[in-house]
């Protein structure tokens, strides 16, 4: 059983009064909540609406046509979503922006070929292309991680990807904004500089009524400690890059506030101050770390060591702290640690891990002795043992590991982490797999 709280609404206004107070420390939803969420039009003020669905669009009308932020999801939700827009929208649509190359953002794309074959504009970042590519060359290999974790994700390898094969009709450059006007309204389009979800994200503002459209800038959850590494496997996110934008955040002022994901924020103050908070979050973790490894601490002591102090402790429900340790470690140092000159090259430690455990005593005998570590209050060790043991695996070898992963997902409902807790139960899945054969 997932270790999740509830959604406890779709949410898409936050009052002021709802946000009165200190920034949370944790928030109500995961990202499997998503799939939960109805598709429907919510208005955040007199032109523009939310299309709520698992990727969010957004619609901003004036009296010359339309723009939408985002496309939504690759399935059919986006199909749901267009029908409202078409609903909605002061024809035509003039510009379709998208935030970034995620399928929850861009998976809609396909639904507007004839809007783009008719002028329609698209809209991306300089990157979306080169970011799409390495999503798309080796989905065959990402699609056996995805699984894992997300369900809501579609692997069909035949699946219609096009958007990912696409080119803006309008690149937006880093340092080169695209400002228009439409009917009245200003839009300025920022392309980022390496930050948010990927290296390809923008944000959308609109200096007059100060309401900003941020992607996946802050990620799927709100506030939270961002996905500066994804364990589902992408290019590692550079923490300075995400503090600049978080300054840029600040810089501008919004009084309304427009992640894709969830709740929609319209307190100025609490917007300020929870991104202060997330801004400095990860300038913390960045000096914690930077100032171990001057100190000549292993990428494992910072993974243990470095966790953020009560006064910016937010939700890490999405993105962890002890992986944007190593993320920036590894950013800084790539992939040789430094440990031991075998791992220069090609053969793995698990090459050996028959030897070990043939020179213990076979596959129970180390089974024993993790069981005492788990005994002992220390799962992990245990896990690493179990690791080794399964060169030898038996009965004795997938008991235990069934019960020390269970015990690590009790001590992952702390922070809930949506891909932790996934990769848990997908362990345990796998194990008990094996014992009933």
């Amino acid at each position: 059983m997932r270790v999740r709280r509830m959604i406890l609404c779709a949410a898409l206004l936050v009052p002021v009064a709802a946000l009165a107070g200190d920034v949370e420390s944790d928030v109500e939803v995961r990202v499997n909540d998503l799939e939960r969420l109805k598709v429907e039009a919510q208005p955040i003020n007199d032109f523009i609406y939310k299309i709520e669905g698992q990727g969010a669009i957004f619609l901003i009308n004036t009296s010359e046509g339309s723009v939408l932020v985002d496309t939504g999801y690759d399935n059919h939700t986006s199909v749901q979503q267009k029908k409202l827009v078409d609903e909605l929208a002061t024809k035509p649509v003039r510009k379709i922006i998208v935030t970034h190359s995620h399928q929850d953002h861009a998976g809609g794309l396909m639904l507007w070929e004839k809007e783009r074959n008719q002028g329609t504009e698209f809209v991306a970042h300089q990157r979306y292309q080169h970011v799409s590519r390495n999503q798309l060359e080796p989905l065959t290999f990402f699609k056996t991680r995805y699984k894992l974790i997300y369900p809501i994700v579609d692997l069909d390898p035949t699946k219609d990807r096009s958007y990912w094969e696409m080119e803006p009709t309008r690149k937006v450059y880093v340092g080169s904004d695209h400002e228009f006007e439409l009917g009245g309204v200003r839009f300025r389009v920022i392309a980022l500089d390496g930050s948010g979800e990927g290296e390809d994200s923008l944000l959308i503002w609109l200096p007059d009524q100060k309401v900003l459209f941020a992607g996946d800038l802050f990620g799927a959850l709100y506030p939270m400690f961002p996905n500066l590494y994804t364990v589902r496997g992408e290019q590692y996110r550079v923490p300075l890059d995400y503090i600049a934008a978080l300054d840029l955040v600040l810089e501008l002022e919004p009084v309304v506030l427009a992640p894709t994901h969830f709740r929609v924020l319209t307190d100025p103050v609490y917007i300020r101050q929870s991104v202060t908070k997330m801004r400095d979050a990860v300038q913390y973790m960045w000096d914690e770390t930077v100032a171990g490894m001057n100190a000549g601490k292993s990428v494992w002591q910072l993974m243990e060591e470095v966790t953020l102090p009560p006064e910016l402790a937010l939700s890490q429900g999405h993105g962890k702290v002890s992986w944007s340790v190593r993320g920036t470690y590894e950013l800084l140092t790539g992939w040789y640690l430094y440990d031991t000159v075998a791992n220069l090259y090609h053969v793995p430690p698990s090459a050996v891990y028959g030897d070990l455990a043939e020179l213990a005593g076979g596959g129970d005998a180390l089974a024993a002795r993790a069981k005492r570590h788990l005994d002992k209050g220390k799962p992990l060790e245990a896990l690493r043992l179990l690791d080794v043991a399964a060169a030898a695996e038996t009965q004795a070898v997938l008991r235990t590991r069934v019960a020390v992963l269970k015990r690590l997902l009790e001590g992952a409902g702390v922070l809930n982490n949506y891909s932790e807790v996934g990769f848990l139960e997908a362990d345990i899945r796998a194990t008990e797999a094996k014992l009933a054969k």
